[in-house]
């Protein structure tokens, strides 16, 4: 166990990344020498490190040490499932990437747990696992996925892991990535099933001070959207812009820029990004001004609007994001993160 001072510390010190020990006392009201032992503790682990001298003032005095979070003591597993497939990144405890991953097949109840697992197998060194998924998510379990099918589905119980998993709605996952950067954080998921055919996916996640919102019934940001990008049943993996038609495209574009457009403008938030593996096709990038003309009073707002890179792994990201703020954030696996790192050495 680790007392309530050096878990303040170690989470401080891992969201600012650069610290001083005069940083860690005004910003967290704590005494000197408590900030002193709580330093030398987290260093004894080389949790934090030395990385910097700044010279005294003119009045003298000492050098004052800047410490930083070891980024790479330890490493957690972000996965997205979604119809079309599984993709995956591990990242260290900045959530940088290190190792990337997709796996394309049809994801549905009868596989799901089995190639999460095989996933979660092949990197044993993890502390922590997020898991990205479309639908209703509460407790960690999927109440509603209709893109997998999945009804009040425990993936994590099926998991043979003793490894913490925690599972998240993917627009949720989306909008976390952006939680240290602003306060305010509309993300929203547009996800094409495995046949391009069927009605793409649309949801959105609100993060609100670092924060997911989920509403009265953990239904916020969920909705419908009844419209398909191309009327030919391929593969999304296989679709070229030649295979779609243009009059319908426009359709789409417009349907979904003006949903994006009117909750944006409810919302107001600081970051409006829009994500899911649409954004990998060339032609979705018209989206993002179609976007502007429904957004009310647009010149007048702080609003930065973000078409995310399909084939950065965003959720997979925003999932192992997610793990690592509950881990510490959570007074049992801070205790047990801690204990790892000293194991570790």
């Amino acid at each position: 166990m680790i007392t309530e001072s050096v878990k303040e510390i170690m989470y401080f010190t891992w969201k600012n990344r650069i610290v001083t020990a005069k940083d860690i006392s005004e910003n967290l009201k704590l005494e000197k020498s408590t900030v002193s032992r709580a330093i030398n503790r987290l260093k004894s682990v080389n949790l934090i490190l030395p990385t910097n001298e700044l010279s005294p003032s003119s009045l003298g005095g000492r050098k004052t040490i800047v410490y930083g979070f070891n980024k790479e003591k330890g490493y957690v597993l972000g996965l997205s499932v979604e119809q079309d497939g599984i993709e995956y990144v591990k990242t260290n405890l900045f959530g940088e990437v290190v190792e990337k991953r997709r796996i394309s097949r049809k994801i549905s109840l009868q596989n799901i747990c089995k190639e999460i697992s095989e996933i979660v197998n092949l990197q044993r060194d993890v502390i922590a696992v997020g898991i990205s998924v479309p639908g209703i998510v509460k407790d960690n379990k999927i109440i509603y996925s209709e893109a997998l099918d999945l009804h009040d589905f425990d993936v994590v119980g099926d998991l043979s892991t003793d490894i913490p998993v925690f599972v998240e709605k993917d627009a949720i996952c989306g909008g976390l990535r952006y939680s240290f950067e602003k306060s305010k954080v509309l993300y929203f998921q547009l996800s094409v099933p495995y046949f391009v055919n069927e009605p793409v996916g649309f949801g959105a996640g609100l993060i609100i001070n670092g924060k997911p919102y989920y509403g009265s019934s953990n239904l916020a940001g969920e909705s419908k959207l009844d419209k398909s990008l191309c009327q030919k049943r391929i593969p999304f993996d296989d679709l070229k812009e030649e295979d779609m038609d243009p009059v319908v495209f426009e359709k789409f574009l417009d349907e979904v820029s003006k949903r994006i457009g009117i909750i944006a403008s409810i919302f107001d938030p600081e970051i409006l990004a829009i994500g899911g593996n649409i954004t990998s096709l060339p032609c979705i990038s018209k989206l993002v001004d179609h976007v502007k003309q429904h957004i009310y009073l647009i010149e007048k707002r702080n609003i930065e609007i973000l078409l995310e890179n399909g084939f950065e792994f965003v959720n997979a990201k925003g999932a192992a994001i997610n793990s690592l703020i509950k881990v510490f954030t959570d007074e049992n696996l801070v205790n047990y993160f801690y204990k790892k790192v000293a194991q570790n050495g």
